[in-house]
């Protein structure tokens, strides 16, 4: 579907009154939105349809309610006016204009696209000034998300007859537009390969549309993948422990994204664990950081260019391993890899968008399969960074394979780290599917991530890591556990990523298994934290 921004109202046709079966490619509909006191926004710029709007309130009882809609087809008002200007008209209510949030232009939206998407081809919505900026881009950006469909396994496609989308508003609004226009660029990219099955979506599969996408963008894009033999180098056991289980090989991708400047990261600052071999077999991939110099003329490794690094758990199918799942509704474990698919969703928006940035995209892909590989409940191995990990639980893999790749992310000494991850199922007790928890031993991290949750919609809510529950991942034959039993299920998984970040680096855990999709017979990925991650990193640019 296309958007854009125009400054004027649906043109007049000559054609006859529109009848009932009426589906002509011409088709036209005005689309006016009106707030629970009978007002009409953009009003002023609506003179030539007050009466007919005013008509059609008074005959249908319109109260103007949030999401509440009425049409009138084009055959209200005087017949030689209508024939001469066959526009439909569809009255949408926004409520309480002062209680315009998130919510309610997701809502706004789905009604506006839901009404017409089956009998006109274009729309026309006037807005003038009745919405700020940061509304405006929600507005786009919902419209855009409700065209988004996934039916590409069906025999039968009902194709939607709408195709063009105009907001009627001022000219200064078209970054905002252009913003959300790449947003949802992003945020569809992370929708399909969610929504992909098992046997399609599988770790080379997410190898590939990362490689995909940097022939797109070969100016923005450099992507580098790992294999089994090259992370077993690297002394990645723990990600090897989750990925030995399928047939299907385990892959870390990495993915940078140029936005600001050439980048590189420095493979000496990988771990403090001495692995043999392991750094040399990829110093071709990944060349060393310069080392600038201060004003004495010694080196040293601060980076103001640093990237902002973001961590996605990749599971592509999460059975449990031995620790096997039920069978009701594991069907749904193909979106275990939320996390990677919004990392590449956001890294293709931010291509889009071309932001003067520079961000790294890890990508944990792996799928975690019960055979006779198959990690074994406490079985002991060790990460990259040296430490020991006792397996209680093949179930609590995504940490495993997070734990590695965030040793491993640390040569590009980021600015800031963010894993996402549909880590727990705690965490859809805590919180549902409203808000995504967020953990960070960062108050910046922490602050420009909630003020980028206010501006896009796309929630959070800080969630506790005191000390006290580190505790809980105690072994007594190994340096840490990879479960801390039922209690706070959630904080225990954020401690547990919090020993393989090194003290004083910036970072922040988020745990979106209750918002990474809907469940039930409208199973499907939302595409979220993509409009969080792009807000964020909008931000972090415009401070630069």
């Amino acid at each position: 579907m296309n958007i854009k921004l125009s400054q004027h109202l649906p043109k007049t046709h000559t054609q006859k009154i529109l009848k009932k079966e009426a589906k002509g490619k011409d088709e036209v509909c005005l689309v006016v939105l009106v707030d629970d006191n009978k007002n009409i926004l953009a009003e002023s710029t609506l003179t030539d349809y007050t009466t007919r709007i005013e008509q059609l309130i008074e005959v249908s009882h319109f109260n103007g309610k949030a999401c509440e809609s009425v049409a009138d087809y084009a055959l209200a008002g005087d017949k030689k006016t209508t024939k001469q200007n066959p526009v439909q008209l569809l009255l949408v209510g926004v409520g309480n204009i002062d209680k315009l949030n998130h919510t309610v232009l997701q809502k706004v939206a789905k009604t506006i696209y839901s009404s017409t998407k089956k009998r006109v081809s274009s729309i026309t919505v006037a807005l003038d000034d009745a919405l700020e900026e940061n509304q405006f881009g929600q507005l786009a950006l919902n419209l855009l998300a409700a065209s988004y469909r996934f039916d590409k396994y069906k025999s039968e496609q009902a194709t939607p007859v709408l195709t063009d989308v105009y907001l009627v508003a001022d000219e200064s609004l078209q970054p905002a537009l252009d913003f959300a226009q790449s947003v949802f660029a992003g945020q569809s990219l992370t929708r399909d390969v969610a929504n992909e099955p098992g046997n399609i979506c599988f770790p080379a599969y997410m190898a590939e549309q990362a490689e995909l996408l940097a022939e797109t963008y070969p100016d923005l894009l450099k992507v580098t993948v790992l294999g089994e033999e090259e992370m077993s180098g690297l002394g990645m056991e723990c990600f090897l422990a989750v990925a030995k289980g399928s047939a299907r090989e385990g892959k870390l991708v990495i993915m940078e994204y140029r936005g600001k400047s050439n980048f590189s990261a420095n493979t000496e600052a990988a771990t403090g664990a001495k692995v043999s071999g392991g750094l040399k077999a990829l110093a071709g991939k990944l060349p060393n950081k310069k080392a600038a110099k201060n004003s004495d003329g010694n080196e040293q490794s601060v980076n103001d260019d640093a990237p902002i690094v973001l961590v996605g758990k990749g599971v592509t199918f999460d059975s449990g391993g031995i620790s096997i799942k039920p069978g009701a509704a594991m069907d749904e474990m193909k979106f275990d890899m939320g996390g990677s698919a919004s990392v590449i969703g956001t890294i293709k928006a931010l291509c889009e968008a071309r932001l003067p940035i520079n961000v790294v995209g890890a990508l944990a892909c792996a799928e975690n399969m019960p055979s006779s590989d198959a990690t074994r409940p406490g079985d002991i191995v060790k990460a990259m960074n040296g430490k020991s990990v006792e397996i209680l639980n093949t179930d609590a893999e995504g940490r495993l394979v997070l734990a590695d790749t965030l040793c491993y992310i640390k040569r590009y000494e980021p600015k800031a780290i963010i894993d996402v991850a549909t880590l727990t199922g705690a965490c859809v007790v805590a919180l549902g599917h409203v808000r995504s928890a967020v953990f960070s031993n960062d108050e910046d991290v922490l602050f420009d991530l909630e003020n980028a949750s206010n501006l896009s919609g796309d929630l959070i809510w800080h969630m506790p890591m005191d000390d006290e529950y580190q505790t809980q991942l105690d072994s007594p034959i190994a340096d840490m556990q990879n479960i801390g039993g039922k209690a706070a299920g959630s904080v225990t998984a954020a401690c547990f990523l919090s020993r393989f970040v090194e003290e004083g680096q910036a970072w922040a855990h988020l745990d979106i298994a209750g918002t990474a999709w809907n469940s039930g017979k409208e199973k499907a990925a939302t595409g979220r934290p993509v409009p969080l991650f792009m807000q964020y990193l909008k931000n972090s640019a415009d401070m630069t």
